[in-house]
C-alpha cells in the first residue's frame, strides 16, 4: 500500500515505548527494498520475498540482513507476493494473495521444499489455488471488500489466510480482520471462514491504515500479528483434544515509524520484523526484537 496519508495517521498514533526491546535494526540490500514476507530456514539463515512486480525470487539472508543467494520459482509470477510461511516438514508457502481492488480471480499459494530452493538456483512450485467461498462479485461492492490478505500462517495441515477487512458500512470502514483457511495441499479450494482463530483478531483494531493487518507467523506455541503500528503476541492454550489462542497477550507498539510488512517467530526469546522502503519513512529495514 503507497498512500500519502500513512505517514500522518501512522505518526499520530504511533508514540510508544517500544523501542526498549529493539535490540537491533539494520538496513537491508535495495534488491529486498519490497521485502514483505519472512521465514526461518536454520538457526543461522532467513528466507524473505518481495511483493507485487518484482521478479519471483527466494532470498536467502544471514540473521544480520547479507543476501546469500537467491532463487527463482520457474513455474510462477510473482502478481502479489505478500506472505510467507512453513510447516513442520520444511516446505515454504508463497502467498500470492495480494488483492487491493479484490477483483482477482487468480489466488494463489505457492509450496516449495525451503532446503531444495535453498540448494538450486531455481526450483518449480506446487500450486494451491484458491477463490473465497463469500466473494460474489469481483470486484464485490464496497460494503463487501474483505478479500485481500498479506498475511498467512500453518496450523494442522492447513493455511491461514488473514484478510485485510476494507468494508465500507453505514459511512465509515469495518478494519476488523477475518481468517480463511485452505488445505495445505496442491488443488483448487474454496475457502472459508475459520471457526477456531477468530477470538484473537478482536484485539487488532479498529482505528485506521495502521490497524491493518500486514504479516502473521505461528510457531512453538505463539502468534505474533503485525500491523503498521504494533505487534502483538499471543500464546497457545491447550485443553483436552483442542487448542486455541488465548485471549490473553502482549501488545507492542511500535515507536519509530516504518512501513512494516513481514514478521517471524525465530525463537521463544527473538522476532524478527521486515520493514520495506518507504519515500518518506525510509527502509528497507530488518529489526530483531527481544521478547520478555
Amino acid at each position: 500500500m503507497r498512500l500519502r496519508t500513512l505517514c500522518f495517521l501512522l505518526f499520530i498514533n504511533s508514540i510508544s515505548c517500544f523501542s526498549q526491546r529493539i535490540v537491533q535494526r539494520i538496513r537491508l540490500d535495495k534488491s529486498l527494498n519490497e521485502i514483505s514476507g519472512l521465514e526461518r530456514l536454520n538457526d543461522s539463515v532467513l528466507i524473505a520475498i518481495n511483493d507485487s512486480g518484482n521478479t519471483p525470487h527466494i532470498f536467502f539472508l544471514t540473521t544480520s540482513g547479507q543476501v546469500l543467494r537467491k532463487t527463482l520459482v520457474t513455474n510462477a509470477k510473482n502478481n502479489d507476493w505478500e506472505d510467507l510461511a512453513s510447516d513442520d516438514a520444511g516446505n515454504l508457502y508463497i502467498a500470492d494473495a495480494g488483492n487491493n481492488s479484490n477483483d482477482r480471480k487468480d489466488l494463489c499459494v505457492l509450496k516449495v521444499n525451503a532446503q531444495t530452493a535453498f540448494l538450486s538456483d531455481s526450483i518449480a512450485a506446487e500450486r494451491i489455488n484458491f477463490t473465497y467461498g463469500q466473494q460474489m462479485a469481483f470486484p464485490p461492492p464496497l460494503s463487501e471488500q474483505r478479500f485481500d490478505c498479506e498475511a498467512i500462517y500453518w496450523r494442522k495441515d492447513s493455511i491461514h489466510l488473514i484478510t485485510k477487512n476494507k468494508a465500507k458500512i453505514i459511512g465509515r470502514e469495518n478494519r476488523q480482520p477475518e481468517d480463511y483457511v485452505i488445505p495445505d495441499i496442491s488443488g483448487n479450494f474454496v475457502a472459508h471462514k475459520s471457526s477456531d482463530s477468530l477470538n484473537y483478531l478482536v484485539h487488532v483494531g479498529k482505528k485506521g491504515i495502521q490497524d491493518l493487518v500486514t504479516s502473521v507467523d505461528c510457531k512453538n506455541g505463539k502468534m505474533a500479528v503485525l500491523t503498521y503500528s504494533s505487534l502483538l503476541i499471543y500464546l497457545l492454550e491447550t485443553s483436552s483434544n483442542e487448542s486455541s489462542f488465548a485471549d490473553k497477550h502482549q501488545k507492542l507498539r511500535f515507536k519509530r515509524l516504518t512501513q512494516k510488512e513481514a514478521v517471524l517467530l525465530f525463537s521463544d526469546k527473538t522476532v524478527f520484523v521486515a520493514a520495506e522502503k518507504h519515500n518518506y519513512l525510509g527502509g528497507p529495514y530488518l529489526y530483531t526484537i527481544a521478547l520478555p
